[in-house]
């Protein structure tokens, strides 16, 4: 079994979206993660180029005004359908009540129409924290309008286990994000996964057992590489893509 290995930008890259998605064909991604803010014509044109798929548009989050989650959601399903992106990662401010119930469904119906699903991203800074409390969200947007988005980096410092990657439902897992971790130097966890990832392989993680995982229970899909690093954040980004590609592809071939 094989996965197709697809890249997450950082979004503090200084990079023009042509630029970034002609970098990221070269490095040998087939399928890139796009903000929302990138999506235009200029996107859709360098995607054609460069024959490479979209397989996120990034980010909603659920949470605060309801008018204006509504109005990012639809932003985000345009920019789904005008790419062709298969999924809207989201996240979560707040977790599920009587108020945010209605408005995840809401939110996924609009992805639905736009030919995207909803995929959730658990993490152990928010109320979602676990790949268990992924699913049941999951099940409250509908099993076919969603799906669980598995980061390595949350799963391992979070509370998740290793028994729920091997009981996840596969046709539940939207598409997997990859990265390392260097030893947490501090309690700041928001620090730690916004600026001390690591290329796979260079960290702590125990990342052969998770992508071992996955494979013997014979899943196949996306897995997009996001490396959130400051000291790698220094290198052409160019360099840094190949560096990411590779790193990524050993464990998923």
């Amino acid at each position: 079994m094989t996965a197709e290995i697809g890249l997450t930008a950082d979004s503090r890259w200084e990079i023009g979206t042509e630029a970034l998605i002609e970098a990221a064909k070269e490095a040998g991604f087939s399928t890139l993660g796009v903000a929302a803010s990138r999506a235009g014509p200029d996107a859709v044109a360098a995607c054609a180029r460069s024959d490479i798929r979209c397989h996120e548009v990034l980010a909603l989050s659920i949470g605060g005004d309801p008018a204006l989650t509504l109005s990012r959601a639809q932003q985000l399903a345009e920019a789904a359908a005008l790419l062709g992106a298969r999924w809207v990662l989201t996240v979560f401010a707040n977790g599920l009540n009587t108020e945010t119930v209605p408005l995840i469904r809401r939110c996924a119906a609009l992805f639905a129409e736009a030919g995207a699903g909803m995929a959730v991203e658990f993490s152990p800074l928010g109320p979602v924290g676990s790949i268990r409390e992924g699913l049941e969200v999951v099940d409250v947007a509908g099993a076919q309008r969603a799906g669980v988005m598995i980061d390595t980096w949350h799963f391992c410092f979070g509370d998740s286990t290793w028994s729920d990657l091997r009981r996840v439902p596969l046709e539940k897992i939207a598409y997997v994000q990859f990265d390392d971790a260097l030893a947490p130097c501090s309690d700041d966890l928001f620090n730690e996964t916004m600026n001390r990832r690591t290329m796979p392989g260079e960290g702590v993680l125990d990342l052969e057992r998770f992508s071992t995982t996955l494979l013997e229970r014979g899943w196949e899909g996306v897995v997009s590489v996001e490396v959130l690093s400051e000291e790698l954040r220094a290198l052409p980004i160019p360099a840094f893509m190949r560096r990411a590609y590779e790193a990524t592809r050993r464990y998923w071939h």
